[in-house]
């Protein structure tokens, strides 16, 4: 088998506008402000991930009964339609209700998406896969910090995505696999929790990414105060790096061990930062944030490494979408606490998240028989 680069391309732009759903809001927040003055718009970027809490793990297992194809297509297809809707900037209930909905499109995207790029790699080249598609959050922003700016107003950036979605669906359409990740259903929605996070090789995966992002949004957000405001849009690029390493680095080393050593190294990283100040302490960060990168690179990469079936794929899938919601809503308000102690509360924080991070990677592994 031969890896078909082409549609691993058009399925990391679905990442991409999959990002994008959380940035269009994000980047477009001032203005909403002005729009529906006296509403708590910023609400309007965390109802996203309402759904990916409460139903990571089903939209795993509906991937794996209808398909990564069928669901991913359909989910473009809501999402432009609810984009498009936003574009008309409705009155901010029904605003509101249209982000709810929309979040079950994203979660869709993120499970079906990394599910069909595992599918049409090479077992060889899956891991690469993984890894770019582990970066996707990060290019995503960066790509709609770009764009935004060219439009006029936050209703033109909705009908551009919603454009963007489109166009998408029309590449993919001809192109996608039509047999990927089919399973039965098996009803019982809380007994398919349960099976999930007691089977270690669909969890393990998800529970490296658990305590990457608790850690990641939360450094992102506050690491500039104690750096310089110039190191914002630079942190997640070097994580990127990392992240894209990752996955070349996990097609010859076991995903897990480059898991636990990315915790133990930022632990290091951490601590060594404590030590300086200033500008030697900017470096340092700097450099931890390409190690921070790793994480999320193995941990996607983690889940064909343990899991052959597709159907099995988009279940260990929905579980890091389902984990990695709960991290980012938590991360912000804990790292807001801790940097009440400044730098070194931060640094700490980060380090303590790190090291239980790398003791239940180690121990869900120890699980496993033959684990990669």
């Amino acid at each position: 088998m031969q890896t078909n680069w082409k549609l691993i391309g058009l399925l990391f732009l679905a990442g991409l506008f999959a990002a994008a759903q959380f940035a269009k809001i994000a980047l477009t927040l001032f203005d909403l402000e002005g729009i529906y003055p006296g509403n708590p718009v910023p609400y309007a970027v965390s109802a996203l991930s309402v759904a990916g809490i409460l139903f990571g793990v089903t939209a795993g297992m509906i991937v794996a009964q209808f398909g990564a194809r069928r669901v991913l297509l359909t989910a473009l297809a809501v999402a432009s339609l609810l984009s498009l809707a936003q574009g008309l900037l409705p009155a901010f209930p029904a605003f509101m209700g249209l982000r709810l909905l929309e979040g079950f499109s994203h979660l869709a995207i993120v499970v079906a998406a990394p599910t069909l790029m595992a599918a049409v790699s090479a077992p060889r080249d899956v891991p690469v896969a993984m890894g770019l598609w582990g970066t996707f959050f990060g290019v995503g922003f960066a790509g709609a910090a770009a764009v935004i700016p060219l439009l006029q107003g936050p209703g033109q950036v909705y009908v551009a995505h919603a454009a963007f979605g489109a166009v998408l669906i029309a590449a993919l359409w001809p192109l996608l696999p039509r047999v990927v990740a089919r399973g039965v259903w098996q009803g019982n929605l809380w007994a398919r929790h349960m099976a999930i996070y007691s089977s270690p090789r669909l969890v393990a995966p998800a529970l490296g990414f658990l305590w990457h992002t608790i850690m990641f949004l939360g450094i992102l957000t506050f690491l500039p105060m104690f750096l310089g405001a110039w190191t914002g849009p630079v942190l997640p690029f070097l994580a990127l790096v990392g992240t894209f390493g990752a996955g070349w680095m996990a097609r010859s080393v076991a995903p897990r061990l480059i898991l636990v050593t990315g915790f133990v190294l930022t632990v290091f990283g951490f601590a060594l930062a404590m030590t300086f100040d200033g500008e030697a302490r900017v470096w340092v960060v700097l450099a931890l944030l390409v190690v921070i990168g790793l994480v999320p690179g193995a941990s996607f990469a983690n889940v064909p490494a343990l899991n052959a079936e597709p159907a099995d794929q988009a279940r260990a899938n929905g579980a890091i979408a389902q984990l990695g919601n709960i991290g980012t809503a938590a991360s912000v308000p804990l790292f807001a606490i801790a940097i009440g102690y400044g730098f070194n509360g931060l640094a700490v924080a980060g380090m303590v998240i790190s090291t239980i991070g790398a003791g239940l990677v180690l121990i869900i592994h120890r699980k496993i028989p033959n684990s990669a």
